[in-house]
């Protein structure tokens, strides 16, 4: 989504309905059952989960406390510059500083893919964040001339970031416009399939970003599976199925953005991507809500980024933090009323 101005942003601060639970979950109880280590055989998300993970003794639950029904939250970058005088963008440096402020509060990124399965591969006792760029602008992956990616550009912070922090993955996902992507035609092919293959994901994000609300149900359904089709040929490996709202604007028939077909090319979203402005619930809580999750913008002040982190520190339940074993689900015994078993999607859940 393009950069909002301040009085648009406050309108979709109100839509977003910010009820915010500051108490999480509540207390941590006594362990109710326990499960021993088991082999994971499936593979989630291009991150391979064929090895033994632990399960967390009695011990080690009272001091990690992990709550896997806890919030995520998803930030949502736009253009990341040198220098910038707009509080929707992002310089290198404070792009540098997020990752340096979100690793020192011990959140790693995740896929959105592992996110929606509840397939949250992360080390106990860490929490997921996941990176979120619209627009594909250009400052967001750069090649120099000597076919090397830019060091100033989102990418290039990221991998260097990587290479400072190996356990700091390269995730994240990009919502394109396909027709312009990262600036230059000719690379579009190569500089999708490449942030696939470095463990990017890649979203839709419609044709013209347009406001959906005021186009026909059959213009909105032409943004969505044009958007597929053209990334389809672009990137044939691309899933494309998680949308981010235009402006955070949903069309007036809101199920259009979930899914639809036109002219016989049909697309289904996972998720539907508001633009701010709190952190996600997570996928197997009550609250999620596919066509509507909320992220956050990394701009100053309230209920930008660094309110929200600093907000989730002092309020620990509401905090999602891993078991470390992407097959459990592991939540406070408070918790148990808020989970939609459904959504486990083959987890074991772990009740503590």
């Amino acid at each position: 989504m393009k950069p909002l101005r301040s009085l648009h942003f406050k309108t979709i601060l109100a839509s977003c309905s910010l009820g915010v639970s500051i108490s999480g979950c509540g207390s941590h109880n006594t362990v109710l059952n326990t499960l021993q280590s088991q082999t994971v055989l499936t593979p989630a998300s291009g991150d391979s989960i064929t090895h033994k993970y632990p399960v967390l003794t009695s011990d080690e639950l009272k001091k990690i406390r992990p709550n896997e029904d806890g919030e995520v939250p998803i930030l949502e970058y736009h253009n990341v510059f040198l220098k910038s005088n707009s509080p929707y963008s992002r310089t290198v440096a404070g792009l540098k500083n997020d990752l340096n402020f979100l690793y020192k509060l011990n959140y790693r990124p995740i896929s959105m893919r592992s996110y929606l399965d509840n397939r949250i591969n992360i080390p106990a006792g860490k929490s997921p964040v996941i990176l979120s760029f619209d627009d594909a602008d250009a400052s967001q992956f750069q090649y120099l001339p000597n076919g090397e990616i830019s060091p100033n550009c989102a990418v290039g912070v990221l991998i260097a970031f990587h290479k400072l922090h190996p356990d700091w993955r390269l995730r994240g996902i990009f919502f394109v416009l396909p027709d312009n992507a990262f600036g230059r035609l000719d690379e579009r092919s190569k500089k999708l399939n490449a942030l696939l293959k470095m463990g990017f994901e890649i979203g839709n994000h419609t044709i013209t970003h347009p406001q959906l609300s005021k186009l026909s149900s059959v213009r909105v359904q032409w943004e969505l599976a044009q958007n597929v089709a053209r990334i389809k040929v672009l990137a044939p490996k691309a899933d494309d199925d998680v949308l981010a709202l235009p402006y955070g604007v949903a069309p007036r028939n809101r199920k259009l953005a979930l899914s639809g077909s036109w002219n016989g090319l049909k697309y289904h979203n996972r998720a539907v991507m508001l633009a701010g402005a709190q952190p996600a619930p997570a996928v197997i809580d009550k609250k999620f809500r596919a066509i509507a999750v909320p992220r956050v913008q990394p701009v100053p002040g309230k209920y930008g980024m660094v309110f929200w982190l600093k907000y989730m520190q002092e309020h620990p339940g509401m905090k999602y933090i891993s078991d470390g074993n992407p097959k459990l689900t592991t939540i406070p015994k408070s918790c148990l009323h808020n989970i939609n078993r459904k959504r486990l999607n083959g987890a074991k859940l772990r009740v503590y």
